[in-house]
């Protein structure tokens, strides 16, 4: 039998023509549920039944080994090439290419073709613009309600918001299952084993698409960490965009009945919106910050102590890199996150049209936030 010869090219022209024919089936899927969702959906409950049994990230496990290998074939190839056995470098090469092909081709396959699929176009719709009347809206209600749900959640000796995780997650997976009316799957959300370097580079957490494992990142304030685990579920349940999954955390936080998850949501809701008053009305951001409540200002000073140490070149870098995947998987770079505003104000503009009865209407969109 003839060999089957891999070369450098042949990889690369692979890796390229992966690339098209997977942005030419992503359209072919378009929007909303189909076949291809609902499958995914069931082997990511399968996922979740095995590895959620398992106490520490096995995806973690996995980049480990992928990282030893990329090195350890990069630096045999680099050597061998230096002493001219051009032939035996290039096998490390190829080992490493067809290794991306490999994997590129199950990241795509098990999450990547979900980019185009939308579960919440109603409050996303083109059409819709924004105005600052109806961010203050937004801003006043949702302050309203955070120093309600201050009064009666959890804390630390020194008075910031504190929660128990494993209790969080435990309590967000039966809500999720609840409200969704899916059945109840083993919880698969872990501590990333890297999670003094993804401090460093301003990551609260993220997906492994592999495993169908979420990963939360510890040593974050405890107000951003319910909403974070909620985004990462909202990947496992399907959710690929970024600010899609930001809306499904908000979502359920809306129409949860644990207190501390409501108070995360909110809270983080109501920073989204004042960052984007802020760059028209600072003088509104301030006087809205200053009827914060104390424990308010606590969880806010937290947070800000917290930004401050962690602000560094990596996190810039880390915002470049996930801001080109983003684009070049049909997202509005990392403005996808903040499209959660735009999906937010839509919710309580169609939910309660009362609150927003004598807002004006007379203002210009605001562009930056479509």
């Amino acid at each position: 039998m003839k060999k089957i010869r891999v070369n450098i090219e042949g990889l690369i022209s692979s890796l390229i023509l992966q690339f098209f024919l997977y942005q030419i089936i992503k359209m072919s899927i378009g929007s909303g549920e189909n076949f291809y969702t609902r499958f995914l959906l069931k082997i990511k409950s399968v996922l979740n039944s095995i590895f959620g049994l398992i106490p520490f990230s096995i995806g973690d496990c996995l980049y480990f080994l992928l990282g030893i290998f990329f090195v350890f074939c990069l630096f045999k190839g680099i050597l061998l090439q230096i002493k001219k056995k051009k032939q035996k470098a290039s096998k490390y090469f190829v080992a490493i290419l067809f290794t991306i092909n490999i994997f590129y081709c199950l990241f795509m396959l098990s999450f990547g073709l979900l980019y185009n699929s939308k579960q919440f176009v109603e409050f996303d719709k083109p059409e819709d613009n924004l105005y600052e009347a109806d961010l203050k809206v937004v801003a006043n209600y949702l302050l309203n309600n955070c120093l309600e749900l201050r009064k009666n959640v959890s804390t630390n000796k020194e008075g910031e918001f504190a929660i128990d995780t494993r209790e969080m997650i435990t309590a967000l997976y039966k809500e999720q299952s609840s409200f969704f009316e899916t059945p109840e799957q083993h919880p698969n959300v872990k501590v990333s084993m890297y999670s003094s370097i993804m401090r460093k580079v301003g990551v609260a957490g993220y997906y492994n698409p592999f495993t169908g494992e979420a990963q939360f990142v510890e040593g974050y304030p405890d107000t951003s960490i319910p909403f974070t685990i909620a985004h990462e579920m909202g990947h496992q349940a399907g959710i690929a965009g970024e600010g899609e999954a930001n809306f499904y955390s908000f979502y359920m936080g809306e129409n949860s009945l644990n207190k501390e998850f409501q108070y995360s949501v909110k809270y983080k809701a109501l920073m989204f919106i004042l960052r984007e008053i802020y760059n028209s009305d600072s003088l509104y951001y301030k006087r809205i910050s200053a009827n914060f409540s104390e424990g308010m200002k606590k969880d806010r000073e937290r947070e800000i102590k917290f930004y401050s140490q962690s602000s560094n070149i990596g996190s810039d870098l880390f915002l470049y890199m996930n801001d080109t995947y983003l684009k070049s998987n049909n997202q509005e770079g990392v403005l996808a996150y903040s499209k959660v505003v735009k999906m937010i104000v839509n919710f309580y503009k169609y939910s309660y049209p009362s609150l927003f009865a004598e807002a004006k209407q007379s203002q210009l969109p605001i562009n930056n936030t479509q």
